[in-house]
């Protein structure tokens, strides 16, 4: 499993390595990267029924945890690591259409916010643009660059394709993210892009003659479109949400105080790859059969590893920026945006959104809250504001004040605008 304090190798065999190309069926749209903990634990549960040779370790998973152990308790969740035990119940979780205005709001330029709200009405329940951009422009009065700016900022935090202007538009946002990591090949955007129209009637032979792709590729591409792409954006609003099950990354108190992330890799899930081809003749059928069911089960090892180590690298990223935070609660936020990390660990912005998203953090006190509770603007401020009101009603005059005595220098319009955003709307 990934932790803070062990320097995971990802790398395989290079016989196993230079198959790590091409993703099994199993994992979605977006690459195990966007899959919740539950989602990975499904895909592992119908790999373990689906290939012979990918086994689980004996033992049983804690029950405090999750965590695939012998027997009993984990030494965490019996209290005797450094982390603390776990309480039993989970907090609900967050939608991710219902933050993306806050999200935005954190990237958009500050000129553009009052377009981005407009922006976000014209999405439709599959997440696409119900009008072009430039429509958007001339029906709200909008600058046509604002418009733009404001997809930017929706596309740098929502899911792949959000904002799209099509169906189309949507498939080929999709199949891009698989095609830059490395999950499908390389034309199979241009695929979607183009000739979609001629796959849905089965002109396949008219594709390979616009492609110069053979026939077998083609039929591997529709066969990616149809399994791995989804024509709405993940956060369909009618899509029932996956259960928060367990948390999807682990935060622990080491007995010197300080924290240790850690976030389930494949020892986590008790995996492990069976050696059943001892004694088999070199050139026999069986053993071929068998070469391909262990590079399929290092190849789902080697996805749930990466997984771990990208989510494990940005939450220690956010963790040591939120310390305080984390301390003493929200009065201490530190500002700190998706992009933010990105340019710290040296990852594109939609890696951190895609690895964030929906994705759920145990406190070492045992309470599990979103990941995206980390990032985030103006919280400390509000903490403060809401603490301040609580006293009675203030004049928005007089809170700008307070706060920029407690080191919060804001325009009285931000300070309206995070009164209206507080549950006390006073």
């Amino acid at each position: 499993m990934a932790t803070g304090r062990t320097d995971q190798s990802l790398q395989l065999q290079a016989g196993v390595h230079a198959e790590l190309r091409a993703l099994p069926g199993l994992l979605n749209a977006m690459g195990m990267l966007s899959m919740t903990h539950a989602e990975v634990a499904q895909a592992t549960d119908r790999a373990l029924a689906e290939n012979p040779v990918l086994e689980r370790a004996e033992g049983q998973p804690c029950p405090g945890c999750g965590r695939h152990v012998r027997s009993g308790a984990c030494p965490r969740c019996r209290g005797q690591g450094p982390g603390a035990r776990y309480s039993s119940g989970t907090e609900p979780a967050v939608d991710p259409f219902s933050t993306l205005d806050a999200d935005a709001g954190l990237e958009v330029r500050s000129d553009c916010r009052a377009a981005l709200g407009v922006v976000i009405a014209h999405l439709t329940h599959r997440g696409l643009l119900d009008c072009s951009p430039e429509d958007i422009a001339v029906a709200d009065g909008l600058p046509i660059g604002h418009v733009h700016e404001s997809l930017r900022a929706i596309r740098a935090v929502g899911p792949p394709g959000i904002a799209a202007t099509s169906v189309t538009g949507l498939l080929a946002a999709q199949a891009e993210v698989l095609a830059d990591a490395g999950h499908a090949p390389p034309w199979l955007t241009t695929l979607v892009r183009e000739h979609l129209g001629d796959l849905a009637v089965g002109s396949t032979a008219a594709v390979v003659r616009a492609t110069g792709l053979t026939e077998d590729e083609v039929l591997t591409g529709l066969a990616i479109i149809k399994e791995r792409l989804k024509p709405f954006v993940a956060f369909m609003a009618n899509e029932p949400a996956h259960p928060a099950s367990s948390a999807d990354v682990f935060l622990y108190r080491r007995q010197d105080g300080s924290l240790e992330v850690e976030v389930p890799a494949s020892a986590w899930f008790g995996l492990q790859v069976a050696d059943l081809g001892a004694g088999l003749p070199e050139q026999s059928g069986a053993k071929e059969w068998l070469v391909g069911h262990e590079l399929a089960a290092q190849r789902l090892l080697y996805q749930i590893d990466r997984r771990a180590g990208a989510l494990l690298r940005i939450t220690e990223c956010a963790v040591q920026h939120q310390k305080e935070f984390l301390e003493h609660g929200s009065s201490r936020h530190q500002p700190l945006t998706r992009t933010d990390v990105a340019k710290e660990i040296g990852v594109h912005p939609s890696t951190v959104s895609r690895a964030v998203g929906g994705k759920r953090l145990r406190l070492p006190g045992g309470t599990v809250t979103d990941l995206a509770c980390l990032f985030g603007k103006g919280v400390a401020a509000r903490a403060l504001l809401q603490e301040t009101l609580a006293a009675g009603a203030i004049p928005d005059e007089k809170l700008r004040d307070e706060l920029a005595r407690n080191g919060f220098v804001i325009a009285r319009r931000t300070v309206n605008k995070y009164r209206r955003s507080l549950p006390l709307n006073v």
